[in-house]
């Protein structure tokens, strides 16, 4: 195992293909998560809450 310190972002995606308004098919994006929109609002819980934020990757 490896460890290393700090965010890894990753984002996970799906998409699927849609008709547009021209008849042609295209890939859209229906689904999207990104990681770095949830450590912000998580890093602030734990601060508030007293506690200290360290960034473990485990790999």
């Amino acid at each position: 195992m490896a460890y290393g310190l700090g965010h890894a972002p990753a984002v996970y995606r799906q998409w699927e293909t849609k008709e547009g308004p021209d008849g042609r098919r295209r890939k859209v994006e229906a689904f999207r998560f990104d990681t770095r929109e949830m450590t912000d609002p998580l890093q602030h819980v734990v601060l508030g809450a007293g506690w200290a934020w360290r960034g473990v990757v485990k790999l």
